[in-house]
């Protein structure tokens, strides 16, 4: 009977981790051929080399590029335990899937159901579609260009007051005050959190919160198996710092909206049209939708999803123009003449203090800069991992329900076919007429494409150019010898340490 329970128990073994994972990856290699790649791994062998490598790499994607330019596949099938996941790098397939972005849900990197889960970025369906048009409003070209006196006055004031190495924390200081002034009004300014700017906190927060998942094996598996019970499944004592903090925040940022539905609420008593004619900021537009559906009866909208709507705004607004921020120092930094060039332009274009619209237009060579920084170390590089809720066909591809996908958009840029000599830094590629070979609008795709784009991708990209024009000015950029650099996966892919250049007064 124990050797009858034995085998049983190992026949199912074998079919969960051999057969169920495996049969699926020889049927598409026998299908795609050369065009397919597998990467079988009985206990998830693939995972343990990544956790390996973001302690010991340089770059944690390195072995990523070098797998796709030694074999560019179109298609990469893996698996971590039984559950499969497919890499898709041809833009052909791609394409379809970024436009049908319904059949996708996107895992959330910090696993945690009272964070960011209910946001913008992670919402699906009607959910989805009623916040990116409450959003869409406060990004259309008019609303940006209004905030740009407003941008260059915080980028003046906080470059006055710079002290320390930390350019990273710098740069936050800087986009999180123009989120805040954006989007949530005086109320939040000087709000702290565990002693830091309510913007720092956050963008810290959510960044050790996501490198979690490449530094402790045991917070993967748990993850794995319990979701996002995993938290609370003997947490280590880190894990409960970081629950402690969450617990911090939510109550900071409660705080906060609470006393802002009592402004609007008295405000409503005085004048009971004002509601609907109160637009000052976002935070606004979402307690004003929370008091009307409080009013219908509804829940369409609760607390908690404005919570989570505050804190994934913060963090994006803040966090990915600052990481991108930095990384553009950083190439300034490792090319002296490209500085000057650059340095040179600015000065010439922008002869007061700010750079408002008009002169952000003449800035061609920063703009290509970036452009050329994005090319090349993307902060939202694989960002993402969605799960297939539904099986369907992407041309003769079957993507099945429960498969993990990762969209690998990046690699076509990194092709000779689409860019001459790609493996160079160059930004004057992006000063001609047609920079990219054999374009068909999914080759270069720094903030995504489809219907769930970059809602913030221009005034991330107006936001950089007027920080690197400002510092540009006053500073000179310069390596920091006494560091050892890396590129690592924290929420973002990013450069480390924050220390990474210095800024030395012209």
């Amino acid at each position: 009977m124990i050797i009858q329970i034995i085998l049983a128990l190992f026949l199912f073994m074998f079919y969960l981790l051999v057969v169920k994972p495996l049969v699926p990856m020889i049927k598409l290699k026998i299908q795609f051929g050369d065009d397919c790649l597998i990467r079988y791994h009985l206990f998830g062998g693939e995972l343990w080399q990544a956790l390996k490598e973001m302690k010991t790499s340089k770059d944690l994607f390195k072995s990523h590029r070098d797998l796709y330019l030694k074999h560019p596949y179109k298609i990469l099938v893996s698996n971590f335990l039984w559950r499969v996941r497919i890499s898709v790098a041809d833009p052909e397939y791609y394409k379809l899937m970024l436009l049908n972005h319904q059949y996708y849900t996107k895992i959330n990197i910090i696993n945690h159901d009272n964070v960011i889960k209910k946001g913008l970025v992670f919402s699906m369906g009607e959910k989805w579609k009623s916040q990116r048009q409450l959003l869409s409003e406060s990004f259309e070209y008019d609303q940006l260009k209004s905030r740009l006196p407003m941008i260059n006055e915080v980028c003046l004031e906080k470059i006055n007051q710079i002290s320390g190495d930390n350019v990273l924390q710098f740069l936050e200081l800087i986009t999180g005050q123009i989120v805040i002034r954006s989007f949530f009004g005086k109320s939040a300014e000087g709000v702290k959190i565990n002693n830091k700017e309510i913007q720092i906190e956050i963008a810290d927060l959510l960044n050790d919160m996501g490198e979690l998942r490449f530094k402790s094996k045991y917070f993967f598996i748990k993850s794995f198996f319990l979701g996002t019970k995993g938290w609370n499944f003997f947490p280590t004592q880190n894990e409960k710092q970081l629950l402690q903090r969450v617990s911090e925040m939510r109550l900071a940022i409660e705080k906060l909206i609470q006393k802002r539905i009592v402004e609007i609420e008295i405000k409503m008593d005085e004048n009971e049209n004002d509601i609907k004619s109160r637009e000052t900021d976002f935070l606004d537009v979402l307690i004003k939708e929370y008091l009307k559906s409080k009013q219908q009866g509804s829940q369409k909208i609760t607390i908690d999803e404005i919570i989570q709507q505050f804190t994934t705004l913060f963090f994006a607004g803040t966090d990915t123009t600052a990481v991108l921020s930095y990384h553009c120092l950083y190439f300034l930094a490792q090319n002296p003449e490209i500085q000057q060039e650059i340095r040179e332009e600015v000065l010439t274009i922008c002869k007061n203090d700010s750079v408002l619209d008009d002169k952000i237009k003449q800035l061609h060579k920063l703009s290509a800069f970036i452009n050329e920084v994005l090319r090349i170390k993307n902060p939202a590089v694989r960002l993402l991992i969605r799960q297939c809720n539904q099986t369907h066909k992407v041309k003769d591809l079957t993507i099945q329900k429960g498969w993990n996908v990762i969209i690998d958009y990046q690699f076509q840029q990194l092709l000779s076919k689409h860019f001459s000599n790609p493996e160079k830094f160059d930004y004057k590629r992006w000063l001609e007429t047609e920079p990219i070979k054999e374009n068909h609008q999914f080759v270069y795709l720094p903030f995504s494409s489809g219907p769930r784009n970059c809602i913030g991708q221009h005034m991330a990209q107006m936001e950089a150019k007027i920080i690197l024009s400002q510092i540009l000015r006053k500073f000179q950029i310069i390596i920091n010898q006494d560091v050892n650099v890396r590129w690592a996966a924290r929420f973002l892919y990013q450069l480390q340490p924050e220390n990474c250049v210095k800024l030395q007064k012209l």
